[in-house]
């Protein structure tokens, strides 16, 4: 029941914050994008709620203005971190995804405004800005010389200092008091009181409770959205106002990774102490393990100045297959070999993704022998190998090398193995015998796999690649021989749905019986995507704005899996596939050999 609390004061500030136009401009320029970019993405591409996002916007607009607002249960996977530890990373719903960067977008500018020092960062989804770890340095011949002109042009110090203090934070989302961060907030922010209300009632609803144990209140969930990022890096603002007054702003902040400049070990150590105090009465804690002074002959090994000069030395210009080439990509590949020996610098990891891509960027395969056992062994550096495997494209040495990960991978995590079958649905595979002995090989290798650790993730991972390279005959018996476990988690029942729209061709009937027992379920996720397929099935011309989303006017690389079920979805609409310019359109912007061979298959498009 609501008071007249809500009614007289609260719902007029909301009323201003949630704006059916404001809802709809922040999906369109900042959430869809967000939801893209995550570990975990939709097989449909969200293109229901985004289709629909006029109605959704109202939707949600006036269930928060009514009080109605709820939360919805959010995906929450295990990233691993080192020797099988993992993250617990969360993904809201699309709808509480948007209501949360419609809160940040409100609050950014006060919190922001308030921040102590301009030499503390978060990433930003909206903003093209750098920030010191991404700063191109040119460190000169001479490193002694250097190292005070680094400090001012990497760590944007007010002056330079003979030592730095590099330090970070033990557990940090995990340690955060939230009701000592709403407290923070509320400082900074004025008049916000029902707009905090409701953000940390998703913070709760979508932090990670296990065991139907009770909310602690303790530790920010993780995840990849900015609104969250910017509660965290907010936290930490007593912090900075600290270190900046005690350094005169030589230091920089990036999350929870904190570089000091200081004049002395003793200065350093009592800066040290300083902090942990500080950190202390909030709850915090400093990484002693990860803490370090560094003069500037430790600072050359740790930021591994020497590998850094040798990389931006490279002349990626040098043509493949000549003399020239084969000797600058034997030398790379000599001196990568020497930097893996280096595991103690603080900063190798990013030296390893640097010689990675560097690979990458020469379309070398002479890193190709040793991507198998780096994906096994170094968690951190997976998302660089699978772009360098992607880089180099579908073939016999990419393949092998594919098999050689699959077979030989610790899976400890939810997302290592989709990482890598999404690398195989991105790739255009040719329909020959041999591809399809590679893809016959992969798939019984992820199905042991999901058998073996009956992990909804696994079986999502199967679910993918089937909806690219499966028979739409075959795909609908394994929709239906493995219907106990896709129902179980209404995650894998949307996946499952939207790859029917495959499917939907070779038997209409049994789809669309299946589709309206979706509906049936009442799960809002659900419930919108099964209607959007049987919707878009009996279509009867292609609106402009799903024209532009399938046909956009500059071309992707590649089509995504994810779009083209969307395309499958309308095509499915005998009006839709018969018109002449959606079929040239189709043709001409469906490339990759197992789309065409579906296209062909399912719409007579040739």
């Amino acid at each position: 029941m609501l008071t007249d609390r809500f009614n007289k004061l609260r719902k007029t500030e909301l009323d201003k914050v949630f704006g059916k136009l404001e809802i709809i401009n922040i999906w369109r320029s900042i959430v869809k994008n967000q939801l893209r970019k995550l570990d975990i993405q939709d097989l449909y591409d969200f293109y229901d709620f985004n289709y629909n996002i006029d109605e959704r916007a109202l939707a949600i607009r006036t269930e928060i203005l009514n009080g109605n607002y709820q939360v919805i249960k959010p995906i929450i996977y295990r990233l691993e971190k080192k020797l099988g530890i993992c993250r617990h990373i969360v993904i809201p719903q699309p709808q509480d995804a948007l209501v949360l960067q419609v809160l940040t977008e409100q609050l950014n500018s006060e919190i922001i405004g308030k921040m102590p020092s301009e030499n503390s960062f978060y990433s930003q989804d909206k903003h093209n800005m750098k920030y010191p770890h991404d700063l191109d340095t040119e460190y000169g011949v001479n490193w002694q010389k250097q190292w005070k002109k680094l400090q001012k042009l990497i760590y944007q110090f007010s002056e330079s200092k003979e030592l730095l203090v590099v330090t970070d934070l033990s557990n940090y989302f995990d340690s955060i008091d939230i009701s000592v961060l709403r407290n923070q907030i509320s400082n900074i922010v004025d008049d916000k009181e029902v707009l905090l209300d409701l953000l940390f009632k998703i913070i709760e609803n979508i932090s990670w409770n296990p065991d139907y144990l009770k909310y602690t209140g303790r530790g920010l969930p993780t995840s990849n959205l900015e609104g969250i990022r910017l509660l965290a890096h907010s936290f930490l603002f007593e912090f900075d106002a600290i270190l900046k007054e005690k350094t005169n702003n030589s230091f920089t902040r990036w999350m929870d990774d904190v570089v000091i400049g200081v004049n002395s070990r003793q200065e350093a150590i009592e800066m040290l102490s300083s902090s942990s105090d500080v950190l202390k009465s909030r709850g915090l804690a400093l990484n002693l393990a990860k803490t370090d002074i560094y003069d500037s002959e430790k600072a050359e090994f740790h930021f591994q100045i020497d590998q850094n000069k040798y990389l931006d030395s490279i002349d990626y210009n040098i043509k493949p297959r000549t003399s020239k080439y084969n000797l600058k990509t034997s030398e790379l590949k000599r001196e990568f070999k020497k930097h893996l020996k280096e595991t103690k610098a603080k900063y190798s990891e990013k030296i390893t993704k640097r010689y990675v891509t560097a690979f990458g960027k020469f379309k070398s395969e002479k890193l190709l022998s040793e991507v198998a056992l780096l994906y096994n062994e170094r968690p951190g550096i997976r998302g660089n190998l699978l772009i360098y495997l992607s880089e180099l494209g579908y073939k016999k040495k990419t393949s092998d090398t594919v098999i050689n990960i699959i077979k030989n991978l610790n899976v400890y995590d939810d997302i290592s193995l989709f990482q890598v079958c999404k690398l195989v649905t991105d790739w255009d595979i040719p329909d020959n015998e041999s591809s399809l002995e590679f893809l016959r090989t992969f798939e019984i290798e992820i199905k042991s796999i999901s058998q073996r650790r009956k992990n909804p993730f696994d079986f999502y991972c199967l679910i993918w690649f089937k909806s690219k390279y499966e028979h739409p005959d075959s795909l609908l018996r394994f929709i239906k021989d493995y219907e106990n476990i896709w129902k179980s988690e209404p995650f894998l029942r949307r996946q499952v749905t939207a790859s029917l729209s495959r499917a939907y061709m070779i038997n209409p009937s049994k789809v669309t019986t299946i589709l309206k027992q979706q509906i049936s379920t009442g799960i809002p996720q659900i419930v919108s995507l099964s209607s959007q397929l049987l919707s878009f099935s009996s279509f009867e011309n292609l609106p402009s704005r799903i024209h532009l989303y399938l046909f956009p006017t500059h071309k992707q690389k590649r089509y995504p899996l994810s779009k083209f079920l969307v395309l499958c979805s309308l095509l499915n609409s005998e009006k839709i596939r018969t018109n002449e310019i959606i079929k040239s359109k189709v043709k001409e912007y469906i490339v990759d050999d197992y789309q065409k061979k579906w296209i062909e298959a399912q719409y007579n498009i040739r």
